[in-house]
């Protein structure tokens, strides 16, 4: 259904015509041929619309969004495809055992790897933007590229809404996130413990009140812990916490006669977290932490609670985020006096396949 025209020649670094060039042949695709077919629009303008779109979705692909860190956390597995409704996993908390056994014994202990299996729903996240006629006639006519912001602002909702599910899934959707999900889900069984006490107060344990000995202790603890704890099959490597904490970590000095900070001085010499890029500053854990008094409480992913912090052997054997069908644009279609293009993606939330691979320390703030 789609057709061949001479148009100008597109610089595709500037997206301006090259008038001063011949003309070349250009395929415009189905949607808007069809768009032309419906008296919707010329061959002329088909060209100009078919380039912009194609200009403007990607700029869009290429839009970065630092401030959510949801994606650059975990690793990301697309497989399965469009059309799958649920994936299923398995989450392990166990290893299998040896046993002294006698020289015919027939009941030898199995060395599966124990879990338990859960279904997770592959969920469509939609939105979509347009252009009016007037505006691809204007457009045209002043030789000015159709506004792009409209595209970016759909993936920006796009990628937010990711964002969410994955640190926080959608209990209601049967999507698990990284601290809450569905009943039973594996991120609802992470180990949860509280900070020690200051020795200056038995009853305060958040940073505000520690000397930097403390603060130092909570952290080595923190890791010390899950690596014990999990016999050495979980070297933590990344430790997730606030941007109010992180500087608590920047700015304190390791003494009032050192120049070098809480932060510094951990690194130097902790057996696990080396780099300050391995204690990950994210804005979605600001003040998500049930209190230490609470331990069992949801997190609050309004961040009206209080301050924790996770530590986290990463990798995509321990955790990932599915997404079967990665967010694309759909074909334009005219409704009324607008042209829209309808957009969206298929995802399936963070698969946490090791909970043992993370532990929240609570009561920091």
């Amino acid at each position: 259904m789609s057709k061949i025209v001479k148009a100008y020649a597109l610089d595709e670094a500037t997206n301006t015509l090259l008038v001063n060039q011949p003309m070349v042949d250009v395929e415009i695709n189905d949607a808007v041929t069809h768009l032309i077919n419906q008296g919707a629009m010329t061959d002329d303008e088909g060209v100009f619309f078919m380039r912009q779109l194609e200009h403007i979705q990607a700029q869009s692909y290429d839009v970065l969004y630092p401030e959510l860190k949801g994606r650059t956390l975990f690793a990301l597995n697309t497989e399965g495809g469009e059309g799958i409704q649920t994936i299923t996993y398995r989450a392990y908390d166990k290893r299998g055992e040896t046993a002294i056994i006698a020289g015919k014994a027939t009941d030898l202990p199995r060395g599966d790897i124990s879990g338990q299996e859960f279904s997770i729903s592959v969920r469509t996240l939609g939105n979509a933007f347009g252009y009016s006629r007037m505006e691809i006639a204007s457009a045209k006519v002043t030789g000015m590229p159709l506004e792009a912001r409209k595209a970016e602002a759909t993936r920006k909702s796009y990628e937010e809404k990711v964002n969410q599910l994955i640190f926080f899934g959608s209990p209601a959707n049967n999507l698990h996130g990284f601290f809450d999900g569905p009943a039973n889900a594996p991120a609802l069984t992470c180990t949860r413990t509280s900070v020690a006490a200051s020795a200056a107060d038995a009853t305060k344990y958040a940073w505000a009140y520690k000397t930097p000995d403390e603060i130092i202790a909570d952290l080595s603890s923190a890791t010390t812990k899950m690596f014990d704890d999990t016999l050495q099959i979980f070297r933590p490597d990344r430790i997730i916490m606030s941007v109010a904490s992180k500087k608590i970590l920047q700015n304190t000095p390791r003494s009032i006669h050192s120049d070098v900070s809480i932060l510094n001085w951990f690194l130097a010499n902790n057996d696990f977290i080396n780099s300050a890029d391995q204690i990950v500053d994210v804005n979605e854990v600001k003040g998500i932490y049930p209190s230490r008094a609470s331990i069992g409480n949801a997190f609050d992913p309004t961040g009206g609670s209080y301050e924790g912090f996770s530590v986290v052997s990463s990798g995509e054997d321990n955790m990932r985020v599915r997404e079967p069908f990665p967010y694309m644009h759909l074909p334009v279609q005219l409704k009324g006096l607008e042209f829209e293009i309808n957009c969206y993606g298929r995802f399936a939330g963070l698969e946490m396949v090791r909970p043992a691979a993370v532990q929240h320390w609570l009561g920091i703030a």
